[in-house]
């Protein structure tokens, strides 16, 4: 588990509550707290790059080492997403779960695996850009954008897997569902089809086999008779895209359960965030390339393919550019989303990569620019003394 993977909701309804946590030791412990908030008391942590023997299995998980599997320059060091090594019988799995690893990356966490722990026998891996470009961008060409990050993908994946070369390879994460009203941009999510990924790399000749696990199926492998079988254990409802992206398609968003004060508190609240993140920003000398908006609107919604003006709240500069050739990015949120992330109710990283529409010119990502967002938020003490003085 890691921290924009944490749902609270899903641990309880599923009685989790009481088990063991298995979590990286974070050089910043907040999930590890939200945890414990959460009344979790058997929390183990592990330190990356090192195996750990738990029951039947040896254990190891991997950091983020890149914000981006391109290999785009970045400075921001942002220890959020991990990935794991799974031992047991014998067998080797690998799980990049959507740890932004690039190839250089792989190259270091396979050396490790092969030392530590032996050849890698099922590898799940990720495929395309299950985030928020090209499909949440306006003004973008998203079908040619779309084929050109699915056409790289594919070639990374042959690469990858050409490196690990497990026997057994399935996509990390399943088909990427859009719920709520942004579903209606679920068609240009740069994603490749399973049959897409089986047909490129039958193509490429790797001895990998290519399974589907999507809809709670399951690989069992004998460590004794080497029998292999691929089967189910539950009935999903549907394994059609379309059909549960309908099923779906009226879901409400986690931020809809927050309240936000009206604005001209929360520019207060957005000062304080803005001072802190430029704090940041110097401390750690970011280079930070555009101009970065924030377009506020109660709620984010679409009228004839772009943010409704009509509920349009304001507009709150985090930085200028030096120059106004660098451009810039702005980013459409809803008002309820924004405060929950200044005062760290919400993780940035998830609601920019899913919750915001974004409009960027030039267009061109700076991975710094985007991820030094995460640090845009104020403290629990911060809000005690916004709350002071506003009442007072």
């Amino acid at each position: 588990m890691h921290d924009d993977h944490f749902h609270p909701e899903t641990l309880k309804v599923h009685g989790l509550l009481d088990r063991e946590f298995i979590i990286k030791r974070f050089s910043q412990p907040i999930l590890r707290e939200r945890l414990k908030r959460l009344g979790v008391t058997r929390i183990r942590e592990i330190d990356a790059f090192e195996v750990v023997k738990i029951g039947p299995f040896e254990i190891s998980i991997f950091p983020q080492l890149s914000s981006n599997s391109s290999g785009l320059e970045d400075d921001v060091n942002f220890d959020l997403d991990t990935s794991i090594a799974i031992k047991a019988d014998g067998k080797v799995f690998f799980n990049q779960v959507d740890n932004p690893l690039s190839f250089e990356d792989l190259k270091n966490v396979h050396a490790y695996i092969s030392q530590k722990m032996g050849a890698i026998d099922v590898a799940c891996l990720m495929s395309g850009a299950a985030s928020e470009y090209p499909h949440l961008f306006l003004g973008v060409d998203h079908a040619n954008e779309k084929k050109r990050i699915v056409d790289r993908s594919l070639l990374d994946l042959a690469q990858w897997l050409s490196l690990l070369n497990p026997q057994y390879y399935f996509p990390a994460g399943g088909t990427y569902l859009i719920p709520g009203w942004l579903s209606q941009f679920a068609a240009n999510v740069a994603q490749p089809t399973y049959p897409e990924i089986v047909n490129f790399l039958s193509d490429k000749r790797l001895s990998t086999q290519c399974i589907s696990l999507e809809g709670g199926r399951f690989l069992e492998w004998d460590s004794e008779s080497q029998k292999v079988e691929v089967g189910s254990s539950i009935s999903p409802v549907v394994f059609e895209r379309e059909v549960a992206t309908e099923i779906h398609k009226v879901d409400p968003y986690v931020y809809e359960h927050f309240d936000a004060p009206e604005w001209s508190v929360l520019t207060k609240y957005l000062d304080q965030a803005r001072s802190n993140w430029e704090e940041k920003v110097v401390r750690k000398h970011y280079e930070i390339t555009q101009s970065i908006i924030f377009e506020v609107y109660r709620p984010l919604s679409l009228k004839d393919g772009k943010s409704d003006v009509s509920k349009h709240l304001g507009t709150f500069r985090i930085h200028a550019a030096k120059t106004p050739d660098r451009g810039v990015l702005s980013i459409h949120i809803d008002q309820r989303a924004l405060f929950a992330c200044v005062v760290r109710k919400l993780v940035w990283n998830g609601v920019l990569g899913a919750l915001c529409l974004y409009e960027r010119t030039p267009n061109r990502h700076y991975p710094t620019d985007f991820f030094s967002l995460n640090f845009l938020t104020i403290t629990d003490q911060q809000v005690e003394q916004l709350v002071d003085s506003i009442e007072a």
